[in-house]
């Protein structure tokens, strides 16, 4: 049986997560790095003016808000821009990530979606919300890899070969 990779992992665990929004996954072979763009959709149904972290207003019947994650060797740590992404979580090479790891993002990555979906829908039905963003906790995030550490076989997800 095929050893899975880290690649394989990531695109097969999307469909499992609880999420009404677009998760995207994009690999950027030439720089090793994997891009997961997160998309939520939320009905802006009293037309209230949105205005954007570039500044652009809407007041559209049905408004999006994106984020992403990078995935990136370690290696490469000097070439990664921490403030354009939610969270920026890098692998060891070609050794990738161990399952725990893996399996600790998603339980963790559907916690930040659930929160942010009641967050977004908080923000369009509140007036005294000002600013919608998604959060992140490296160290919670690194309580749920510890937790699943003590809970899973040693095991890698291999950076994929091409």
């Amino acid at each position: 049986m095929a050893k899975t990779d880290l690649l394989t992992f990531l695109e097969s665990n999307i469909d499992s997560l609880d999420f009404d929004g677009k998760i995207e996954l994009f690999w950027n072979k030439r720089a090793k790095t994997f891009e997961m763009e997160l998309t939520f959709y939320a009905e802006n149904s009293t037309s209230q003016v949105i205005t954007d972290a570039e500044g652009v207003s809407s007041d559209e019947a049905i408004i999006s808000f994106s984020d992403s994650i990078l995935f990136y060797d370690e290696k490469n740590a000097a070439q990664v821009e921490p403030e354009a992404y939610l969270a920026c979580l890098s692998y060891a090479g070609k050794k990738g990530w161990t399952l725990a790891r893996g399996k600790a993002f998603f339980s963790y990555l559907q916690i930040v979606l659930d929160n942010g979906r009641s967050d977004l829908l908080d923000f369009l039905n509140d007036s005294d919300k000002e600013l919608f963003e998604l959060t992140w906790s490296m160290s919670e995030f690194e309580r749920f890899v510890q937790d699943a550490t003590e809970n899973t076989a040693a095991e890698n997800l291999p950076y994929p070969k091409f």
